[in-house]
């Protein structure tokens, strides 16, 4: 059973982020400022601190979580292309609990400010870092997949993750809500994974 105290402060998170992501949902994400945040969700800016490390933290959310439960199916199926397979892997932690309001109002805000996935990643450092881990991790067992022959797994995990915010953006783009929920065609990727590896290929 969930204790009073930790009720209370779900109770003050959920009112800093709602607060948050309605403003930027509404007028934009530069519109969102601590002070405009504390007013609705009635909190004081200390209060605000003690929770959150920025703004942006409370727009797009604390740094992602990666379960290698979740993860080791979508490296699985998509072992031949590891960009695709971090993409989703962030797309999946991003969506989290689908039936939260937040959650929903934050991937539509997602969908109508093209570019937020590289505004998340730069917020959030400890996401990349820890996508990079699940990356770096999974190419030492699995030597067999890494594209780079000197065995430098740690560098091939950031260069995918870098390549998978790209992917991430230009996915963003096409994905389309309907009703309220939000469906992802894995041939989206596909497509636009395709066009990310004709532009990389021209620059070699």
């Amino acid at each position: 059973m969930v204790g009073l105290r930790e009720r209370k402060k779900r109770a003050t998170e959920q009112a800093i982020e709602g607060a948050a992501v309605d403003i930027a949902f509404n007028e934009g994400i530069d519109a969102v400022t601590v002070d405009r945040v504390c007013d609705i969700a009635m909190v004081s800016r200390s209060t605000f601190f003690n929770y959150y490390t920025s703004r942006e933290q409370a727009i797009f959310g604390r740094p992602l979580e990666f379960d290698r439960e979740r993860t080791t199916p979508i490296l699985e199926e998509n072992g031949s292309d590891l960009v695709v397979a971090a993409a989703e892997i962030v797309i999946d932690a991003v969506r989290g609990d689908a039936d939260d309001p937040i959650t929903k109002r934050r991937l539509q805000l997602f969908l109508r400010e093209p570019g937020t996935t590289t505004r998340i990643s730069w917020a959030s450092p400890q996401s990349r870092e820890r996508l990079e881990e699940v990356l770096t991790e999974w190419l030492d067992e699995h030597p067999d997949l890494a594209a780079l022959t000197d065995g430098d797994h740690a560098t091939e995990a950031r260069m995918i993750v870098g390549l998978a915010v790209v992917l991430g953006d230009e996915l963003m783009r096409h994905i389309r809500e309907s009703k309220g929920e939000i469906t992802i065609d894995p041939e989206q990727f596909r497509a636009a994974a395709a066009q990310l590896a004709q532009v990389a290929a021209s620059a070699v």
